[in-house]
């Protein structure tokens, strides 16, 4: 086919505007970040996430040369804070502190959510995991061996509270009872505090939580922390054997948070999230922050590493909670 002066000239006026929609681009990200950034937290102000996602606010804006303003957006178990990143402009002036809360356990608890979390959303990378402890009354017996041979022979009798249906105390409490081939009845509350309170005023039995929360009601005498998940002792409780140590070697119990970004930020704006992360990740103040609050760095992951901790973790959970049949009305 032969092109003649006019479809020429109209290939080279195309070429030339597409090379300066990429060079626009291109200097977009180079000149990024040009104002305040917005890091949405999905849950209330004084909450363990809001508390992680503000120190990380502090030290990324520092090197990135721009505040980074923690705004929060409660409601729908995090559901609505990661709406608001998901619609948000692609340009890295939104981003939000995913939990696994809003990127697993909303996935297998709603059966429509207002965005595809695989399609919608990208990591900028990991943050950190918390081990979850079983805290058990006083009543209860009093190692995890003992609880499990109780619970075989009184099926039904021991009672776990949760933060309410689909709750990551909840997720696990199951889980648990599925290792440990026991038989629990669940009772819901409205968060996991006001469950922590029955369990130390003696009305249920068992609870997940983090040490941080947990600790303190062992300390008083109004609760004992029977096993703690990982791999290894938690340093903020190294008395506390681990779920391995006492015969369940594959349970865990945790909770993660990762950085997030609408899906079409562009690549080179993702990386340099990415390296403010990694970089105040690696501050000793950060690290502080992280082991006093009984959590691990996961840091420093490259964006493809989070996104695929991510869909393991999908995988891995999604299918469990399904097979739950929770309802969500």
């Amino acid at each position: 086919m032969k092109l003649n002066r006019r479809h020429i000239a109209t290939a080279a006026v195309l070429a030339g505007l597409a090379a300066a929609g990429g060079f626009s681009t291109q200097a977009q990200a180079q000149a990024y970040p040009t104002k305040p950034i917005r890091l949405v937290v999905a849950f209330s102000t004084g909450s363990g996430n809001d508390i992680t996602g503000r120190e990380l606010a502090r030290y990324m804006g520092d090197i990135l040369g721009q505040p980074v303003v923690v705004e929060n957006r409660g409601g729908g178990g995090g559901s609505i804070g990661t709406d608001v990143v998901a619609k948000a402009a692609p340009d890295g002036y939104v981003i939000g502190l995913g939990t696994s809360s809003q990127l697993v356990m909303n996935v297998g608890l709603y059966p429509r959510l207002p965005f595809d979390v695989e399609k919608d959303l990208r990591s900028i990378g990991l943050v950190s995991r918390t081990p979850l402890v079983l805290v058990a009354s006083t009543s209860t017996p009093k190692t995890l061996k003992e609880l499990i041979a109780y619970a075989k022979s009184n099926p039904g009798k021991i009672t776990y509270g949760s933060g309410g249906p689909g709750s990551i105390s909840h997720v696990v409490g199951e889980n648990f009872a599925k290792a440990a081939d026991i038989s629990l009845l669940h009772v819901p509350y409205k968060g996991n505090g006001a469950a922590l309170i029955d369990l130390s005023g003696g009305h249920v039995n068992l609870l997940f939580d983090g040490l941080i929360s947990a600790s303190p009601i062992a300390q008083q005498g109004r609760g004992q922390l029977l096993a703690v998940s990982g791999k290894k002792r938690s340093a903020v409780a190294p008395n506390v054997p681990t779920f391995a140590e006492q015969g369940l070697p594959t349970y865990e119990a945790y909770t993660w948070n990762n950085l997030m970004a609408p899906a079409k930020t562009p690549q080179a704006i993702i990386d340099k999230l990415n390296a403010a992360l990694n970089q105040a990740l690696a501050m000793p103040e950060m690290k502080k922050h992280l082991a006093q609050g009984a959590s691990e760095s996961l840091g420093p992951t490259t964006p493809a590493q989070a996104d695929a901790y991510g869909q393991a973790e999908r995988a891995k959970w999604v299918p469990f909670i399904r097979a739950l049949r929770i309802d969500t009305n």
